[in-house]
């Protein structure tokens, strides 16, 4: 069993499978990459994507263009989908794959909790959308009284201020 590969630490589950980096005899090669897991089989394999900026010269704009790489998932490792990983290259370990999860760098957990903290605030916001509402009453309050105060004076000096205010 190795320690470390590629200065990463060998997760604390063991496994038997000799294509592992850790408990296997599978070497790894320095050409790391960085994706999201979008799919994963029974038979210890992942698909992960990544997305990447494209130029168009004739617009002189960027579109996005996604990369898609069939890697080896270790059962030591339990990578589930929406987790993003760390891949290294291997040697050819079936037709497709060609890479191996050697860590995992964002659990979907953490996501589904930044989910839940941006749905927090935007209830937050929709409380403070309500505010208004109750200066709205203040305000017809306001009214109220001023029509009380206008009890007071004279039936002229009233009409002269409505059709000042029209």
């Amino acid at each position: 069993m190795k320690q470390k590969v590629l200065h990463i630490n060998a997760p604390k589950k063991e496994c038997t499978d000799k294509n592992c980096p850790f408990h296997g005899q599978l070497a790894v090669k320095d050409e790391l990459f960085k994706g999201k897991v979008v799919k994963k089989d029974m038979n210890r394999s992942a698909t992960i994507e990544w997305l990447r900026s494209h130029s168009v010269p004739k617009y002189e704009r960027f579109e996005v263009r996604r990369s898609r790489m069939r890697v080896h998932n270790p059962p030591c490792l339990e990578v589930e989908i929406g987790q993003t990983v760390l891949v290294a290259r291997t040697r050819p370990i079936s037709k497709t794959k060609n890479h191996v999860i050697i860590q995992i760098l964002e659990s979907s957990e953490s996501i589904t909790n930044v989910a839940q903290v941006s749905d927090k605030k935007s209830k937050e916001t929709t409380k403070t959308k309500s505010k208004p509402k109750k200066e709205t009453t203040l305000q017809s309050e306001e009214q109220v009284s001023q029509e009380e105060t206008n009890e007071d004076k004279p039936e002229e000096i009233i009409n002269n201020n409505e059709t000042n205010q029209e």
